[in-house]
């Protein structure tokens, strides 16, 4: 017979089991492959990911996912090992009898497609190991900023480095002023897509920490069509493509983006170094802003860029152009920079293996701040 004591301990591993989430865990093992385990009540398990990435020199460089079968081994777990990948950052979430379920035991998530993904990241490359490092050494501001343009309140995410609160210390020096960095999403991002899916705090902060780039501020706003601070913007793709007509003709984000910097400008300790990147139709944006603001910003980064003839450049900022040989915008990134060449714009045009890819997004934003912020 149970004593009372232990009767109440069975009574409550008993409950505590009822509501316990189910089981699921992603391991990196030492070879680089992934180990994948799922326990729980299931007919059919698998994951939806993009691990299948294997070469660095392959053109299949994207983010499409596809499914891995998990199979039920003797003791009733689901599990599966995949082959060795290499070193990057990933997404995935499980499929348990058709429903989607996000891994329970990760926290590091971002939101994509109107969907939460986990992330993993596997080591061993210069490039990949920024990833993995800790970040947010710094002060992390979720805030907004109000578009008379527009009539609404924007959210927009803030990043100020260690050493510009006072009692913090800076890796190299602690000026007065910082330079900024304005980081703009594509058509189907949101204000957080830069520090999730981008890693711009673990890149910036790991990229001080070895004296590659200076400290300084990001800025990372809302760009979608008409949405507010108490709507989710993350849920915005099919919007903005409705709206799309019109963004590219009234440039109403253009102007509520020129009244952000005014805000930063008398928020702020900002320095006159001032850059900004955008990326696919961010990048359209990002040159728009760049004419709207003539020699106001340093460098323009344009990364797999929706751009055209109204977007060339109407005095001499540097702009720096990347752009992956299978991206979906290389001909019409090659098209605006044979049209910088012929009008004698100087700037630089890089060209990557891979496509319209966060994984190049990552490499543009690190050789970005290597080769243009110092």
């Amino acid at each position: 017979m149970l004593t009372k004591p232990t009767y109440w301990i069975f009574l409550l591993a008993f409950v505590v089991g009822l509501f316990a989430p189910l089981q699921a865990q992603v391991t990196v093992n030492e070879d680089g492959s992934l180990r994948i385990c799922y326990a729980g009540d299931a007919k059919r398990v698998s994951v939806l990911s993009d691990f299948h990435y294997t070469d660095e020199d392959s053109s299949r460089y994207t983010d499409r996912t596809r499914s891995i079968r998990l199979r039920r081994d003797s003791d009733g777990c689901f599990r599966t090992t995949t082959r060795p990948i290499h070193p990057e950052m990933y997404t995935y979430c499980f499929r348990i009898d058709g429903k989607r379920l996000p891994d329970p035991l990760c926290s590091d998530t971002a939101w994509q497609m109107m969907h939460r993904w986990n992330i993993v990241a596997i080591g061993g490359t210069e490039q990949a190991d920024l990833y993995l490092q800790p970040a947010q050494q710094g002060t992390f501001i979720r805030t907004s900023w109000y578009s008379s343009a527009e009539g609404i309140n924007r959210r927009v995410n803030i990043y100020l480095p260690a050493g510009y609160q006072p009692g913090q210390t800076c890796v190299s020096y602690q000026p007065s002023v910082f330079p900024v960095m304005y980081l703009i999403h594509g058509i189907n991002g949101y204000e957080g897509s830069w520090g999730e899916r981008g890693r711009a705090i673990q890149i910036l902060e790991n990229m001080i920490a070895s004296g590659k780039c200076q400290p300084m501020i990001l800025v990372m706003p809302d760009v979608n069509y008409g949405v507010h601070e108490d709507r989710p913007s993350h849920h915005t793709l099919w919007n903005n493509v409705i709206n799309y007509p019109r963004l590219c003709h009234n440039h109403d984000i253009e102007h509520s983006l020129a009244e952000l910097i005014s805000m930063i400008d008398t928020t702020y300790r900002v320095s006159s170094e001032r850059y900004i990147v955008g990326f696919s139709d961010g990048a359209r944006m990002a040159a728009n802003l760049a004419n709207m603001r003539p020699g106001y910003f340093r460098v323009v980064g344009l990364f797999s860029p929706v751009v055209h003839r109204d977007q060339m450049p109407q005095d001499s900022t540097v702009y720096a152009i990347y752009v992956g040989r299978s991206d979906m915008f290389y001909r019409n990134a090659k098209r605006f920079h044979r049209r910088m060449e012929k009008a004698g714009i100087p700037h630089r045009y890089i060209e990557t293996i891979g496509g319209h890819t966060w994984r190049n997004w990552r490499i543009y934003l690190s050789d970005f701040l290597n080769n243009f912020t110092k």
